[in-house]
């Protein structure tokens, strides 16, 4: 298949103490929406359980139909429109199939990355699910997941004396990895490519083990849900603490119970808030102090490798102003109030945000049911078969979403494999995506955005940048033409 990527193995490198491997990984890509934009370049590399490198895997792929990069990445990135369609890198099916490969013969696993959580793993996540792959890698199976931003964040906090933050020129700390990395050491030139992102994130990690090694040793606790769970069922107080905007909440809270049809998700209430001042509230007047700013209740997701920390280990300058003994007693007061509790789990199910299902086929990837073994079994044979034969294998998918996705692979890649009338579904809702009459309306990247992006970023671009942008601008006013024409 032509694929573009090296996997090479380091001599020597040994698994400590029969702990579990590592996999770093990164992805570049053509924006920031993690349901519209694709994957430009993924790299990854696996360390044994003392940050030793043991093999490192990179591929790249090229540009779908479908997709508009957004300027703005290009700039960052310094891809070229001609090289995002250079017919010897990989497809992007042909990418997420060596990258679904090696990642399967890399686990079980702690899958780490930064920004991950909210990122990389969600780009992931739906590249699995467009190319008909199951989406759930880097959390079944024996695999685990975590965010080495949320590690970095959190030890800028308890350890503040084991990593050099820079500070913005509006006083708060910088967790940019460009800029983190080199304040600690780390040579990062190449900053923003896939592979040197990955190198400067275990720099980092290998600073926190020598470092912090407590925190180190909390964070790695957590990347497994089953721990997670064990420390929320033994139902004691304890520190959450999350990042808005750069700026650290630390939060004594204790779980009260689990979100409805979402097993992973615990309820917490913030031990710093008076509970007299939700007792003799009216439904409706507790549903609108749940939805006030700050939250009283928080979401914690034992399977997104939360903060968590046992008070005993908490300095008290973290705990919101009052003693143990303070959040001993407002835990104990809350715990026996069996009708507050409920009213507060009430108000919370009450105040959920509602969302209408999605006409959009990327997101629908957590929409409905988990798709039925059959389906699974069909997305199997989809790929063991010859693209001539596989869209027989279309109309067979109990979920018609995969049908459709399916034929959209075959688009993709072999368009002639589709008979006439499909073809030109697939070509319509390609052309769909490039141009929308009111296109602030959609969420993804246009061509008419793009152009528009592009005529604000030309005029004050960098030398290095302006051939990227204006082969770009020229490119896509040829696409705008075809698709009008």
């Amino acid at each position: 298949m032509g694929f573009v990527f090296y996997a090479t193995k380091t001599s020597g490198a040994v698994t400590n103490g029969g702990g579990m491997s590592f996999v770093f990984y990164d992805t570049e890509t053509t924006g920031i929406n993690t349901s519209f934009d694709q994957i430009l370049q993924f790299a990854a590399i696996k360390t044994d359980a003392d940050l030793n490198i043991i093999e490192r895997f990179e591929i790249r792929s090229r540009l779908l139909p479908f997709v508009v990069p957004a300027p703005g990445a290009l700039r960052v990135t310094k891809m070229t429109i001609e090289r995002l369609h250079d017919p010897a890198t990989p497809s992007h099916y042909d990418m997420m199939r060596a990258i679904r490969a090696k990642l399967l013969e890399w686990s079980p696993a702690i899958f780490l990355g930064y920004n991950s959580l909210r990122f990389d793993e969600e780009l992931i996540r739906q590249a699995l699910y467009q190319t008909l792959h199951r989406p759930y890698l880097t959390n079944t199976d024996g695999n685990c997941r975590g965010d080495v931003l949320a590690l970095v964040q959190s030890v800028s906090e308890f350890e503040p004396d084991c990593l050099s933050v820079p500070i913005g020129n509006k006083g708060t700390a910088v967790f940019k990895l460009d800029q983190l990395a080199p304040a600690n050491g780390f040579a990062h030139e190449n900053a923003h490519d896939a592979l040197a992102d990955v190198e400067a994130t275990i720099h980092l990690c290998r600073l926190i083990q020598d470092g912090a090694g407590e925190q180190w040793s909390r964070f790695l606790r957590f990347t497994q849900k089953a721990a997670a769970v064990e420390f929320l069922d033994e139902g004691d107080p304890f520190l959450l603490t999350e990042f808005y905007f750069n700026r650290p909440k630390h939060m004594p809270v204790l779980r009260i119970g689990q979100e409805v049809g979402q097993p992973n998700v615990s309820i917490c209430f913030d031990l710093a808030r008076d509970l007299d001042s939700f007792r003799n509230l009216t439904d409706a007047q507790l549903q609108r102090l749940i939805e006030s700013s700050p939250k009283p209740l928080r979401k914690v997701k034992a399977n997104a490798a939360p903060t968590m920390s046992a008070l005993d280990d908490v300095p008290v300058h973290l705990l919101s102003g009052l003693s143990h003994d303070d959040i001993a007693a407002r835990a104990a007061d809350l715990q026996s109030d069996e009708a507050l509790i409920a009213r507060l789990l009430a108000a919370y199910e009450a105040t959920k945000a509602e969302y209408e299902p999605s006409p959009h086929i990327e997101q629908q990837i957590y929409g409905g049911e988990f798709p039925m073994p059959a389906d699974y079994q069909l997305m199997d044979r989809f790929h063991e078969t010859p693209w001539a034969q596989r869209h027989a294998l279309t109309g067979q998918f109990l979920d018609p979403k995969f049908g459709f996705i399916a034929k959209r692979l075959i688009f993709a890649n072999d368009p002639n494999h589709l008979p006439a009338a499909e073809r030109a579904e697939m070509a319509s809702h390609v052309s769909s995506r490039l141009i929308v009459p009111d296109d602030a309306e959609v969420k993804w990247t246009t061509l008419i955005k793009a152009k528009a992006e592009c005529a604000k970023m030309l005029p004050s671009a960098d030398p290095e940048d302006l051939p990227i942008l204006q082969g770009y601008a020229q490119y896509l006013d040829a696409r705008i033409a075809a698709v009008n024409g």
